[in-house]
């Protein structure tokens, strides 16, 4: 381990935090939409499959260039990496502003994935691995999670204030403008802060001038281990995908108004702070996969209860829906502060960290592809309840899937590892 992580994470959590506030605002233009569901479909004049087709778009490209990103950490200064993207995902945002035609749309999110996941989020993993020991990775990664939460918290408020101003005056076209020009300054103004106060440590000068070989892609791909790191990832972030559609369930199928449905998903955000950092410190205690486990019990759960509510018409449906969001959130980001710790935990080396995190988000983040585009397609060929109910159906399955593997992992990797402590 490198000398810098040796110091701990306690020594490093400015830094922790620094990147936990870029790993937030970067965020805010590719999913905006989603918690405004409605008025943007309706201000662009989009079907629900092609809402769904811009997520895609946007994973995409993204999906496809993890891979090419890991390389990108184990080569280039992470700091120079983090500051292009966030001023090239700003300036996206500032052409989201003069463009209205879907194909635009389409290439808009498609350049922000690139920006936001090729270039930013495998070396954003990578120096977050990086302020901690191997012992500490769960709490590093648990705290950087919930400093996001805190920071999406902030803007999202921040952003639902902006929208509940102009909808009150009947102008909410004119709020998700205002919403774009809030995101795409906010990620400009904090790249060029970076460049005058984000620190990186030197560990990250000495994995760059490392060769990385086809050989060392291939022979992390065949490692077991990291096959259940990926489902683990994609069933857990099928959640965090298919969660947004709760915004128009509760609008659509429960009957709220747009901004009350707007602060359900929005409240994602303040649960998200205490889940993380929780289940981060819970990995590292009892067990990274057994609070897997629990994390995925809870995801199961919520949704079961939130689908229930469709099928009811007592006034308490709606404390029902807020019920399974809480369990649904606590788990999803819960799991969120610990799967990529189980790299550390499988015993891959930190040289071949950005390789790693790269391959496992490739395939661990095809969600971003597939799951708007099935809950769009849904929607549209089953309108109503139909459509949501068989979405929530696909999240139960996935949550089983990961609960199943998470069993796995306990039983004959973490009880290895505690072996050979």
């Amino acid at each position: 381990m490198a000398k810098e992580a040796k110091q701990g994470y306690k020594k490093n959590l400015g830094t922790i935090l620094l990147l936990a506030f870029a790993g937030s605002i970067i965020y805010g233009l590719p999913y905006f939409r989603s918690y405004y569901y409605d008025t943007y479909q309706s201000m662009y004049n989009l079907t629900n499959t092609q809402m769904g087709l811009l997520g895609s778009a946007y994973g995409l490209l993204g999906v496809f260039s993890y891979v090419i990103g890991g390389v990108l950490a184990d080569k280039i200064k992470a700091k120079k990496l983090l500051i292009f993207s966030m001023i090239a995902t700003g300036f996206g945002g500032l052409l989201h502003l003069v463009v209205s035609d879907f194909y635009a749309l389409a290439a808009i999110y498609g350049l922000w994935g690139v920006t936001s996941l090729l270039t930013f989020w495998p070396a954003l993993m990578k120096i977050v691995r990086i302020q901690a020991t191997d012992e500490e990775q769960s709490r590093a990664y648990g705290i950087f999670e919930g400093g996001r939460g805190v920071f999406n918290a902030a803007h999202l408020a921040v952003a639902t204030a902006i929208f509940g101003v102009f909808e009150a005056r009947a102008m909410p076209y004119m709020g998700i403008d205002a919403i774009i020009w809030f995101y795409s300054l906010a990620p400009l103004i904090v790249g060029i802060i970076f460049i005058f106060i984000l620190k990186e440590p030197d560990t990250v000068g000495e994995t760059a001038s490392q060769q990385v070989s086809l050989k060392q892609i291939l022979s992390v791909l065949k490692m077991p281990v990291m096959w259940l790191i990926i489902i683990m990832i994609y069933t857990s972030y099928t959640f965090n995908m298919s969660s947004y559609y709760f915004t128009p369930y509760a609008s659509n199928i429960i009957g709220v108004t747009a901004v009350i449905a707007a602060i359900l998903t929005v409240m994602s955000q303040y649960i998200r702070p205490f889940a993380a950092t929780i289940g981060g410190f819970a990995g590292d205690k009892v067990g990274k996969s057994k609070t897997m486990i629990v994390g995925y019990i809870l995801m199961v759960a919520g949704v079961i209860i939130m689908d229930m509510t469709g099928r009811m018409s007592s006034d308490s449906r709606m404390t029902l829906v807020v019920v399974a969001c809480v369990l649904v959130y606590a788990g999803m980001f819960s799991n969120f502060g610990l799967y990529f710790s189980f790299i550390s935990e499988a015993g891959i080396p930190v040289e071949l960290g950005g390789v790693a995190i790269g391959m496992a988000s490739t395939f661990g983040y095809l969600p971003e592809v597939l799951s708007y585009t099935i809950a769009g397609k849904l929607l549209d060929t089953y309108p109503g309840y139909q459509g949501y109910h068989l979405n929530h159906m696909y999240m139960i399955a996935m949550g089983i899937i990961g609960l199943i593997v998470a069993i796995i992992w306990t039983k004959k990797y973490a009880k290895k590892k505690t072996a050979e402590s």
